[in-house]
């Protein structure tokens, strides 16, 4: 089957580029797949971020991918337009994660609605901090699919809300693969880092409606029975940094909360993953999670919120622990039932199982069936 993929990927960084990287390495294993990708995502007024570029070496299997769209430049759209018409594909699957690209990517969907079937990747429907205009602008770029994939039930049902008629098919995020050392262990990840104790990390982007602040509340609402546990935070503030430092402080957490602030590529972020316990997951809400597929790939259980694609992947008392959204004292809770009995060793045979379960095979079936060829 021809296929063009539309869609970020490295060396662009972020859970959505690592996300198409990956994806379009498992197409091109299995079908003819034209990958047509960008050279510059935003302005940098909207990205908060210091570089779109991700510092981390090549990943092992890099799939071949024309990088080409630009958000400013329309002439590459066009030039995109053309080159897929010429490649004639049987499908095409373009990449949806935020509104900023609805006029560009319901432009290309119209133009290819006749001759070639179009479907849409959704990591969100709606951005997690939705605008007024946000929904009405998705439901007009994304109008044109002749299908949708999407990683959570809030999602499928959002779609069938406004489009009755639309094939929704709902698969899990897989699990992705670690640009890392193998032989990394624990113990070896522990005594690089410092870490004597217990520890908890919370890592990716850090925005509001990731709950860092209900992580901090939690570690005080523990009592000294956990006093040699450690909140430990890596990632890129896209908010006030300061606010997190004033919390920290006005709770007498110093010397229980560490911060990394930065982005780390691959080989870092493993280190962190491999040294703790557990991988923790605040969220107020979500969707598609590429921090549980990193810390699932690392063979790491979670402390997640009952929400978006959690609710789905995460089992309790097998991949992890799970307590409610935006609730300090729940989440406390569950890193009590995280810790007790034998611990987090106890989540090892389950996350083995996830592995298998969450693969990229998912994801093109999917894309196969709503082709009708699977």
């Amino acid at each position: 089957m021809k296929l063009v993929f539309l869609g970020p990927t490295y060396p662009l960084r972020g859970g959505i580029a690592r996300y198409g990287t990956q994806f379009l390495a498992a197409l091109q294993k299995r079908h003819e797949c034209l990958g047509i990708g960008f050279s510059k995502l935003y302005p940098a007024f909207l990205f908060p971020g210091h570089s779109e570029l991700d510092p981390a070496e090549m990943p092992a299997v890099m799939p071949q991918t024309v990088k080409l769209l630009h958000y400013a430049k329309w002439l590459t759209w066009i030039r995109a337009l053309r080159m897929i018409r010429e490649f004639n594909p049987d499908g095409v699957l373009l990449t949806w994660w935020v509104t900023f690209w609805a006029p560009h990517l319901g432009w290309l969907a119209r133009r290819l609605k006749v001759s070639h079937p179009t479907i849409f990747l959704c990591h969100n429907v709606l951005p997690h901090e939705t605008r007024f205009f946000d929904p009405r602008l998705t439901r007009w770029a994304l109008k044109p699919a002749r299908g949708f994939i999407v990683h959570s039930e809030q999602n499928r049902r959002q779609l069938l809300n406004w489009f009755p008629q639309a094939r929704v098919l709902r698969r899990e995020h897989p699990i992705y693969a670690f640009n890392a050392n193998p032989s990394l262990g624990r113990n070896e990840a522990r005594k690089e880092l410092g870490v004597n104790g217990r520890m908890l990390l919370f890592c990716g982007f850090v925005r509001p409606y990731k709950g860092l602040d209900v992580a901090i509340e939690a570690l005080a609402h523990l009592g000294t029975e956990y006093g040699d546990l450690v909140l430990w935070i890596c990632g890129e503030f896209w908010e006030d940094e300061e606010r997190y430092d004033d919390l920290i402080g006005n709770l007498k957490l110093q010397h229980r909360v560490r911060i990394e602030s930065g982005y780390l590529p691959d080989e870092q972020l493993a280190i962190r993953i491999a040294a703790c316990d557990g991988v923790i997951l605040p969220y107020r809400s979500a969707t598609g999670s590429g921090i549980l597929a990193n810390a699932y790939a690392l063979d790491r259980p979670v402390i997640a919120t009952r929400t978006g694609c959690f609710r789905e992947m995460v089992i309790p008392g097998e991949t992890g622990v799970l307590c409610e959204p935006g609730d300090a004292r729940s989440l406390a809770q569950a890193i009590r039932e995280f810790y007790s009995g034998a611990g987090p060793d106890r989540f090892q045979e389950g996350l083995a199982r996830a592995k298998i379960a969450f693969s990229w095979d998912g994801i093109i079936s999917a894309v196969e069936e709503l082709l009708h060829l699977g």
